[in-house]
């Protein structure tokens, strides 16, 4: 009795022992996945300057700018506008900053000369001056817009709008047909009554989840390309959808076929159609699996970079994470437009994980719980 006693749960020292380095397991797993992250955010918000004479520490230059100092220079072709001279044709004073990447028109604004001080608006080019020595609105303006300087810049310069969308439709439409095959072929593996041709079918679409994009990149691409379907999003999607199915097929049918049968009888016997059935019966009750599925999928299309790197070769149908290396390879220098630009592709993926993850967890198992 006392050895059982010792050796209880809640007593004893292995217990705690073991307690202790579980603990500790989880706090450094933890710390080492944050902090990485919490560091490229706040890093995203610091000037070049910043991030390389001490790449740890706070930013500060790029919220502390109510008193930066300006030079005025003349339009040249390295000078990015934010309007088109040609269709609005005003009289403007362009300034650059002399402390954010100084000399090397990236922190360029164009004033309009008819909203400053005459002394202001007769500045030359050489001439310096303050945002404090500025009108309010636009001291305002310059201000929003230095603090999100390493974004603007690689929105701006990256064309990572285009991209944004791109994924958004990738990752969306692929991640429907996933869920609306998977749980139809779920149900028709589970509920049709035809057991070896499902354990057949059930067998071939669980061998193509062993099988990886990386893998079959070559074929794809080739099979691909004797279609026409290659820098297109339909063909794309399409590969996505193949990839996809896998794991969503498996998934739904455990979840269906632990659904009673009698459930379906009853439809049936009320004089619903197989597809009656699926879309009013089904189709409600998977709604766990069914979203484990998509956000499984959605996240790893988001995530997706070389099906695209290889088979897309244009801005029109290039993804988010493509785009984000590509911008990278080109501003090797400008840390602080990379770490934004990462932030861009990883923050929508951390937003979603955090708000469903539990729906994660409780549609994987639920299939296993209801058989």
């Amino acid at each position: 009795m006392r050895s059982a006693r010792v050796a209880a749960p809640g007593g004893g020292f292995g217990y705690l022992a073991g307690k202790i380095v579980s603990y500790v397991v989880f706090i450094a797993w933890t710390l080492i996945t944050v902090i990485p992250l919490v560091w490229m955010l706040y890093s995203s918000f610091k000037s070049n300057e910043e991030l390389t004479m001490d790449i740890y520490a706070l930013p500060h230059d790029l919220f502390d700018n109510r008193n930066d100092e300006y030079v005025v220079i003349n339009r040249e072709l390295d000078v990015v506008l934010d309007y088109d001279p040609e269709v609005d044709t005003r009289e403007r004073l362009l300034i650059e900053s002399t402390t954010i990447a100084p000399t090397r028109r990236l922190m360029v604004f164009a004033l309009l000369k008819q909203d400053l001080p005459t002394e202001i608006a007769n500045l030359k080019a050489g001439d310096h001056l303050r945002v404090s020595q500025l009108p309010p609105r636009m001291q305002s303006r310059i201000n929003w817009q230095t603090i999100w300087f390493n974004f603007r810049s690689a929105f701006v310069r990256g064309r990572l709008i285009g991209k944004f969308i791109n994924s958004i439709i990738y990752a969306s439409v692929s991640t429907f047909f996933i869920v609306l095959l998977g749980l139809m072929l779920g149900f028709a593996l589970s509920k049709m009554g035809f057991p070896r041709i499902s354990g057949l079918v059930g067998g071939l679409i669980g061998l193509g989840y062993l099988i990886s994009i990386n893998s079959v990149i070559i074929p794809l691409f080739l099979m691909l390309s004797m279609i026409k379907l290659t820098d297109s999003h339909l063909g794309i999607i399409l590969v996505y959808v193949a990839f996809g199915l896998p794991l969503s097929v498996l998934l739904s049918t455990q979840f269906i076929r632990g659904l009673p049968d009698s459930l379906i009888e009853s439809a049936y016997i009320d004089g619903a159609t197989v597809f009656r059935t699926f879309a009013s019966l089904i189709i409600p009750l998977s709604i766990p699996v069914a979203v484990t599925v998509a956000i499984i999928s959605a996240l790893g299309i988001w995530n997706e970079f070389l099906l695209v790197l290889v088979l897309a070769s244009s801005e029109f149908t290039i993804s988010l994470p493509v785009g984000v290396f590509s911008f990278s390879s080109l501003t090797s220098t400008q840390l602080g437009w990379q770490l934004a630009a990462l932030v861009i592709a990883v923050l929508p993926v951390m937003i979603v994980y955090f708000i469903f993850n539990r729906r994660i967890a409780q549609g994987v198992v639920a299939g296993s719980i209801k058989g």
